[in-house]
């Protein structure tokens, strides 16, 4: 089980990572050419990206092979009991990496809510705050709200609070405080890639450029009134990891710049072409998230490949049999585990899976310990070797079973006459990815 949550997390973190990279190659020339809104739609490809990681792809098709019985051998004296893996150290070590990202963002976010002071209702969804730093700002993922600082109305002019509310209604419209959330929890999981923090500002500032491209599209007159309206922000703390702040010192003088790009159009029929600039990148980030999911079969029905070559699937000179662990040994307890096996191509163990285990956790680490070290035979098709799956049945026995132990260094020939693990032909499928 943790073999195979492992390979999932690391499919899904390569994932992300070409997201990510693809994300930030395209956002400059997507905005020059399309505009800010189309190229904020460009990081809809991380989460596409992530879910189809996840999600099993197509069938392929499996060929059927029978896997002889395996049995443990007793842990000689003085052998040292081999210690958790490297990729168990590395797994604690990103957990806490994790949790203490979340731990620093939960307090950045709390800190700047209680530095705000008491809020008082101004009506329509805009509440006034007692302080001004990093304000005016959205918050509130679950209760979205505007919140203005308490000298908004002399601070700016009846236009620049127009303009200000339209902006952040516009944040609370298309979901950007949630946005922002599932970007925080991508930080977290990703703190210790250096891309995700790059791809954490670059996602900010670009949602706050098609922000005020939205803004300037219903009032493409009043371009010098916006920025006299940021420029009147007072700069305070840096704000929160969720919350979507009207401006930023170090994210002012790019929306400046960009405001200088935003011309104003006309009703003419390029302009109302530009509105489907957005949905057709996320079209096409869909249509690319859909092509990677299906090039990547993973799950099939038990079929019998017709040009199959049968052969053991394992490579008695090579393999190993886990070790009896001690404990069990002295307290005199048997068992069996039952392992499904994905090697590549060349044999090597991809993916292992503990299916069953009696009794329950015993046995498990002397046998995934094992079975790292093993070099299997993979299935042929037309010749060639594929990659394949293979269940491996062993037993843990203290007194020789009925059936026929396969110690190292048996010949293969011998090893094939072992009497097969009591398992349906479907429990003894290898399939091919």
């Amino acid at each position: 089980m943790l073999t195979d949550l492992s390979a999932f997390a690391w499919r899904v973190a390569v994932a992300t990572t070409i997201a990510v990279i693809v994300c930030l190659l395209l956002r400059r020339p997507v905005r020059a050419w399309l505009g800010a809104p189309a190229a904020y739609a460009v990081w809809s490809c991380v989460p596409l990206a992530i879910v189809a990681a996840a999600v099993p792809g197509p069938p392929a098709a499996t060929a059927a092979l029978s896997m002889p019985l395996l049995r443990a051998l007793p842990q000689p004296h003085g052998t040292p009991v081999l210690a958790p893996g490297w990729e168990s150290a590395l797994g604690i070590a990103w957990l806490v990496g994790a949790v203490a990202m979340a731990g620093w963002l939960w307090w950045w976010q709390s800190h700047f809510v209680r530095s705000l002071g008491p809020l008082r209702a101004q009506g329509n969804a805009v509440w006034s705050a007692g302080h001004d730093r990093g304000l005016p700002a959205s918050l509130g993922v679950w209760r979205p709200r505007i919140v203005v600082p308490a000298d908004f109305a002399t601070r700016y002019s009846g236009v620049e609070r127009q303009l200000i509310v339209a902006h952040e209604r516009l944040h609370l419209r298309r979901g950007d405080l949630q946005a922002n959330l599932f970007a925080a929890v991508l930080l977290c999981l990703g703190w210790c890639n250096p891309l995700v923090h790059l791809a954490w500002r670059a996602f900010r500032l670009d949602q706050e450029l098609a922000c005020d491209a939205g803004v300037l599209a219903r009032h493409p007159r009043l371009r010098r009134r916006y920025a006299d309206a940021m420029l009147k922000t007072h700069f305070g703390s840096a704000g929160a990891a969720t919350v979507c702040h009207w401006t930023t010192p170090h994210a002012l003088v790019q929306r400046i710049a960009a405001l200088r790009a935003l011309a104003p159009h006309g009703r003419t029929a390029g302009a109302a072409l530009r509105q489907w600039n957005t949905p057709l990148v996320m079209l096409l980030a869909l249509l690319a998230s859909a092509a990677a999911w299906a090039a990547i079969p993973t799950r099939a029905p038990a079929v019998t490949h017709a040009g199959s070559t049968p052969r053991p699937p394992v490579d008695y000179a090579t393999l190993t049999p886990p070790r009896y662990p001690k404990d069990a040994m002295d307290a005199r307890l048997e068992g069996s585990v039952e392992l499904k096996i994905r090697m590549d191509a060349s044999g090597v163990p991809q993916q292992i899976v503990i299916l069953r285990s009696q009794p329950a956790g015993v046995f498990d680490a002397a046998v995934l310990a094992a079975a790292r070290q093993w070099r299997l035979v993979p299935d042929k098709v037309h010749g060639r070797p594929v990659p394949t799956t293979v269940r491996v049945p062993v037993q843990f026995a203290l007194d020789p079973p009925d059936e026929v132990a396969v110690p190292p260094g048996t010949d293969a020939p011998a090893a094939a006459g072992a009497q097969p693990a009591r398992c349906a032909a479907s429990a003894c499928a290898a399939k091919k990815g």
